[in-house]
């Protein structure tokens, strides 16, 4: 398609290229940068503001921001308050800007290191409640432990941790919570159904868990015996790539890797410790093929044929002629330039001496 551009959008660019009548500075090459870091579109709360180090040099126009809110040093606690309350008219607006703007003003009220340990224990805990709600679950928990330490009662700051700990799945952690709530008020139905909640889903992922492991190690012995059976055959399977300075187990990891990646299926081996290989039949006069799941090594090749070709079975739909009959079968190992005739009456064992070992 072809781009075009109206006059009206010309126009537009034209004049974001000027300064315009007031005097103010056109947008520069990083305007979109600029915007973000502006109070009204900014994402995100500069981490330097949840610390205290907000650099003034780097964002400007915030720091004037805040500047121009409040400035009165000489009536701290007045100050926070005004600033909790500001946060609290931002945090009721249920947005995400709103819970932005909600954190930078409950962080300029704790800013102010008023004595009052009562109001900052509910600057923490407003910030935790905004935190938590943009799903920063983990700063919501330290903004409650903070609070705890500034009111070791306050309930609030407690449930609003345990319900972080859950989001983040750690049960335990939930569980601790509770515990302390319960603590202080042992008939707390929120945090004993919450807690309920955490042992059942405990529960369930130490259950999960040893499922897990059960089936790792079923799958470890597996492929030992896998190995095993490999060594005790002498089969040797080389590699595309081989590595120069690979030892024994990274090798033994490769084989396995390339044992279970191919695209007909997987070698295993049976309870009758037979090794069961995929095997894909070709037949390049037709340009088609075949694949055999599971043949096990002590079958012949004729126990698989004769199922697939007259006179005991059907013609294939491209066999339209009728040429592929099991005694005029020839079957011939391709491995590059070389090509090695197999006898329809030896096992895949014998097939596989007579080609790869």
């Amino acid at each position: 398609g072809k781009a075009v551009v109206s006059t009206q959008s010309t126009g537009i660019l034209k004049i974001m290229e000027k300064p315009n009548v007031h005097g103010l500075q056109p947008f520069g090459e990083d305007w979109v940068k600029e915007m973000d870091m502006h109070p009204l579109f900014m994402d995100d709360v500069p981490p330097e503001i949840i610390d205290g180090t907000l650099d003034r040099k780097k964002w400007p126009v915030l720091a004037s921001h805040l500047d121009m809110m409040y400035d009165d040093d000489d009536d701290l606690e007045g100050t926070a308050r005004s600033y909790k309350d500001d946060g609290n008219e931002e945090y009721k607006k249920k947005t995400k800007e709103g819970f932005l703007k909600a954190i930078i003003s409950y962080t300029e009220g704790l800013s102010k290191n008023c004595e009052n340990k009562e109001l900052n224990s509910q600057l923490y805990g407003n910030r935790a409640a905004a935190q938590f709600s943009i799903g920063n679950y983990r700063r919501a928990t330290q903004d409650c432990e903070k609070a705890l330490e500034q009111n070791p009662g306050y309930t609030k700051a407690i449930t609003r941790a345990a319900q972080a700990q859950l989001k983040l799945g750690n049960r335990r952690d939930v569980i601790t919570w509770c515990d302390k709530a319960l603590a202080i008020d042992k008939h707390n139905k929120d945090m004993i159904e919450m807690k309920v909640k955490a042992l059942q889903k405990l529960k369930e992922d130490e259950r999960n868990a040893r499922k897990r492991a059960a089936q790792e190690m079923k799958e470890r012995k597996k492929n030992a015996n896998l190995l095993q059976a490999f060594r005790q055959r002498k089969l040797n399977l080389y590699f595309a790539e081989e590595e120069d300075e690979e030892t024994a187990e990274e090798r033994d990891t490769r084989l396995l890797e390339s044992l279970k990646c191919s695209s007909t299926g997987h070698v295993t081996l049976n309870e009758e410790n037979q090794l069961v290989w995929p095997v894909r039949l070709l037949y390049p006069e037709h340009a088609t093929s075949d694949v055999i799941q599971q043949f096990s090594e002590v079958h012949c090749l004729s126990d698989h044929l004769s199922y697939m070709f007259p006179p005991a079975g059907e013609s294939p739909e491209w066999d339209t002629d009728g040429d592929y009959t099991l005694p005029k079968l020839c079957v011939v190992y391709n491995s590059g330039n070389d090509k090695v005739e197999l006898n329809k009456e030896s096992t895949y064992w014998s097939c596989l001496q007579s080609t790869i070992c």
